[in-house]
């Protein structure tokens, strides 16, 4: 296929929707997701707006973090986290992205929380 005749992706919208609502889903921050793709805060608000492009290395790291299909980010199918998580599964995400100091915060604060948990619940 020659280049003039190529279909260039245009649905930036849409790719940015798509990456916001997964964002949320996960309960990431912008700033975290930023971090976590290395890039700004700036661009993601750009990129959740879809004013802004992106390359493919930026939508593989995108993918990774948010745990989504590119054909989903992209096209907004096969995505293999349609489904509503666990409170569970929720969890053992965030620990399988926390590096060891951010788990040791994360236990201490459970550790110091469990005796009360049946009130906290009421």
């Amino acid at each position: 296929m020659s280049r003039t005749n190529r279909k260039e992706y245009e649905d930036w919208k849409g790719f940015g929707e798509r990456t916001k609502r997964s964002r949320e889903s996960w309960g990431l921050t912008r700033e975290k997701f930023a971090e976590m793709i290395d890039r700004t805060e700036n661009y993601t608000l750009s990129l959740e707006k879809g004013d802004k492009s992106c390359s493919i290395h930026t939508l593989h790291q995108i993918c990774c973090a948010l745990k989504a299909s590119s054909d989903y980010i992209l096209y907004g199918e096969n995505r293999y986290t349609d489904k509503e998580f666990t409170d569970r599964e929720i969890l053992l995400e965030i620990i399988n992205r926390c590096d060891s100091k951010e788990l040791k915060v994360i236990k201490e604060v459970i550790v110091a929380m469990y005796p009360n948990f049946k009130e906290i619940v009421k």
